[in-house]
């Protein structure tokens, strides 16, 4: 469907409205309904039937099916850890460990690193562990749920073993395939790593920030909040003025880490075990070939069920837990992803609208045009960054951007690698900044912070990560080696970072303690 202009109307209409308002959820309904009055010719009962069709689509879609199972699962698995007393034991043992608040920082950024496999996984689970932890040592529930944010998708995109390596590396066979070109997809992706400025710089960045020091910008503002008053936030994922979530009625003290860790390990094991198994691994033997054919949603749906069942057993043969009271911790888990079910509808909602208005097709079609070679992987990356904060949606980005930029560079005789790694690393922009992006929704529930504000505190770091990418990118327009824009692009943002510290740092901003007693109460 080509509506020109209109195409780009709901999404844009959604994220100004998120800003202005802080309220996410509201804007994603105006934005597709929006949408879906633009699809039927603004008759206002058909845009709401058809608004209903999309919904329903996007929520009976066996993928999207499979996300809802796992984030479900994941908050009663979370229900039954705080119900054993294990988080809080794990806690207070991490607490005797980790001495410091940028200890307790640096923890939560080392946990998402170790998770690799997956983002939405990474998000939800480290959050569970290390929210506790956070919370006592006075960290910013902003500052929290941008460390989970940022190591999630970014070690995603850079480690060759997660759900999102089959996709991409499914989208470069088919893409040099169809150029003639004779590679192993996977090889491929391993050597676009290096070329990921924005990924490293996106991992790199919290450590920079963290140990020394270098908050700029609203969130500088937040930690001075936390550190002044002791406020965590100013508002809860689900709106509420209070710190306190829906599980402290149900928790009992008489639990230890291995409480915790128990269900946890065995959870990465069996995802990590299933995922193998999904690929054919235990039939070729093929890592390659298993990484390139694994159902990673699968693979997490059949871990989490294990763990939540071996979670119920596993409490009540250590008396910590009747199998009722589990399944009654259990259900609270759930209901507190209700709040989290919903957004995510609303903004696949969003999706869905955009692939009928055919909203990221208009956006390539404004990068078309005659462009000297060297700013081909510049502008990819610029444009993939744009596609993916519009639409919320990174791996439709992916299946846009990479059969273009293949053939492209192959054309204009530049790096092919380059060019993919500007897609990638363009789409986990858009996926840190994006209101609409699944994993900062999940990150800022993770977290338990509104998630206006999640993206209000990660937009500024987020935007100096890719502004230095883009210098990188430009510089590799000129070569076909990483090596040296690596290293100006380093350079470059521990320059800027310092300067943008000294600049937007905290001393900038005063602390209206009165408006935050109200937000509190």
């Amino acid at each position: 469907m080509e509506v020109g202009f209109w195409a780009i109307v709901p999404p844009l209409l959604t994220i100004v409205l998120a800003i202005i308002t802080k309220e996410v959820l509201l804007s994603l309904f105006i934005g597709v309904y929006t949408g879906c009055l633009i699809i039927v010719g603004w008759n206002p009962l058909a845009g709401m039937e058809k608004m209903v069709e999309i919904i329903i689509a996007k929520l009976t879609d066996p993928w999207n099916m499979q996300v809802l199972i796992i984030v479900v699962l994941l908050g009663g698995l979370i229900g039954l850890l705080t119900r054993s007393g294990g988080s809080t034991a794990f806690g207070d043992l991490l607490g005797r460990k980790i001495k410091t608040k940028k200890g307790a920082q640096g923890t939560t950024w080392l946990i998402g690193l170790i998770i690799f496999f997956d983002d939405y996984f990474n998000a939800l689970t480290n959050g569970a562990i290390m929210r506790p932890i956070s919370d006592k040592f006075g960290v910013s529930r902003e500052k929290l749920s941008y460390i989970i944010d940022s190591t999630a998708v970014g070690i995603c995109l850079v480690v060759p073993l997660s759900s999102w390596v089959a996709f991409i590396c499914s989208l470069i066979a088919d893409s040099y395939a169809t150029a003639g070109v004779e590679e192993d997809s996977f090889h491929a992706f391993l050597m676009c790593i290096p070329f990921n400025y924005y990924a490293w710089l996106s991992i790199i960045m919290v450590i920079v920030v963290v140990y020394l020091g270098l908050d700029f910008g609203p969130m500088a503002k937040a930690e001075k909040r936390t550190m002044e008053t002791g406020a965590l936030c100013d508002k809860t994922f689900s709106g509420g003025g209070a710190d306190d979530d829906d599980f402290s009625s149900i928790e009992q003290k008489n639990g230890g880490a291995i409480d915790l860790l128990a269900p946890i390990l065995l959870l990465i094991i069996c995802a990590l075990t299933f995922m193998l198994y999904t690929g054919g691994f235990f039939e070729s033997f093929s890592v390659l070939d298993a990484v390139n054919n694994m159902d990673g949603m699968l693979a997490l749906t059949y871990a989490v069920s294990i763990s939540v069942i071996f979670s119920i057993i596993f409490y009540s043969v250590r008396r910590l837990s009747k199998v009722s009271e589990s399944i009654a911790a259990f259900v609270i888990g759930t209901k507190s992803m209700l709040f989290v079910v919903i957004l995510l509808a609303f903004a696949w909602g969003i999706g869905g609208v955009g692939d009928e208005l055919d909203t990221a097709g208009y956006v390539a079609s404004l990068f078309i045009g005659n462009v000297p070679p060297f700013l081909i992987a510049l502008i990819i990356f610029a444009f993939s960054c744009v596609m993916t904060f519009s639409t919320g949606a990174t791996w439709g980005t992916y299946a846009i951007m990479i059969p273009l930029a293949v053939p492209l560079a192959l054309a204009m005789d530049i790096s092919v690698y380059a060019c993919v790694a500007a897609v990638i690393g363009g789409g986990g922009f858009g996926n840190h900044c994006s209101p609409l992006a699944d994993t900062a929704i999940l990150s800022s529930a993770a977290a338990n912070i509104r998630h206006t504000d999640h993206i209000k505190t990660q937009i500024p770091y987020s935007v100096t990560c890719a502004l230095v990418a883009c210098v990188g990118f430009l510089i590799s327009g000129f070569m076909d080696n990483w090596v040296i824009p690596m290293v100006v692009v380093l350079a470059l943002f521990l320059a800027s970072v310092f300067t943008l510290n000294k600049i937007f740092g905290a001393n900038r901003y005063q602390i209206d303690r009165e408006q935050q007693d109200e937000n509190i109460a």
